[in-house]
Order: structure tokens, then C-alpha cells, then sequence
């Protein structure tokens, strides 16, 4: 038998992830090229993401050990893994898995990374961070 969800960890990774997700929204709210020439910016982006997708991550590996008892292989697999739970809708899970990808970049520096890329990426995509917090509250509400 699977462990309860533990709600009040989730709600602190969720605070965690809204504090990100709106200094996220500060700094793409610069205009590009003031962001490019200001490495702090640019760093602290780079970092805010980390941070986004690692909390998200945190939230997925709860859920998916407490109620499917999976163990996801990476941050990735975590996102496919939840949609495939129905736990968030594919078309989500996807687009988290892309942010998890940048997020493995950013870390690992594959290659060479293109900072303009990275801004107009978080800039799109930051709702699919909020998408994901209200897809988990759903779930959470049908817990309680």
C-alpha cells in the first residue's frame, strides 16, 4: 500500500516554485538586450530555472513514489512519468520535460549556451510553471 501524499510538503515546494516563477517574471520582464549585457541577469535566470524545474521535479518524486510507487530515472522521465499517471495532461508533461532539458544544459554546459535563447524561452514558457502548480492542486484536492 502506497504512504498519503504529505500535503504540507507539497504546499512548501509550491511557495518555493511561486517565489521563483515571479523573480523569473522580474528579470524576463527587462528588455533582451539589457538582460545580455548584465551577467547577473543572466545568471540569475540561469539559476531561477534550475531552481523552477528542480522544485517541480521535487513535487513530481513526491507524488509518484507516495501514489505509483516509481522511482522516475531523471528529471525528464519525472515529468513523462506523472503525465503517464494522468496525473498533468501529456501536453504538459512535454512541455516540462523541454524545460527539464534546458535545465540539464544549463547545468552540464553540453554546449555552448545561447543566453537570447534561454530569455525568450523563459519569457514563453513561464506559465507552463504555474500550469503545473494548478494541475497539482487539482490533485491535491481530490486527496482531501
Amino acid at each position: 500500500m502506497f504512504k498519503e501524499i504529505n500535503i504540507e510538503k507539497i504546499k512548501t515546494l509550491e511557495k518555493d516554485l511561486l517565489d521563483t516563477i515571479s523573480e523569473i517574471k522580474s528579470v524576463t520582464a527587462l528588455e533582451v538586450e539589457a538582460f545580455l549585457e548584465d551577467k547577473k541577469e543572466i545568471y540569475s535566470l540561469r539559476y531561477l530555472l534550475i531552481e523552477a524545474v528542480e522544485a517541480m521535479a521535487n513535487i513530481c518524486n513526491h507524488i509518484l513514489s507516495r501514489t505509483a510507487g516509481q522511482v522516475p530515472k531523471g528529471y525528464p522521465d519525472c515529468f513523462e512519468k506523472l503525465s503517464g499517471a494522468k496525473i498533468i495532461t501529456g501536453e504538459l508533461g512535454d512541455k516540462i520535460k523541454k524545460a527539464a532539458s534546458l535545465r540539464n544544459i544549463i547545468i552540464r554546459k553540453y554546449w555552448e549556451i545561447d543566453d537570447r535563447k534561454v530569455f525568450k524561452s523563459a519569457q514563453e514558457n513561464i506559465g507552463d510553471f504555474e500550469e503545473f502548480l494548478k494541475q497539482i492542486n487539482r490533485l491535491l484536492e481530490n486527496k482531501t
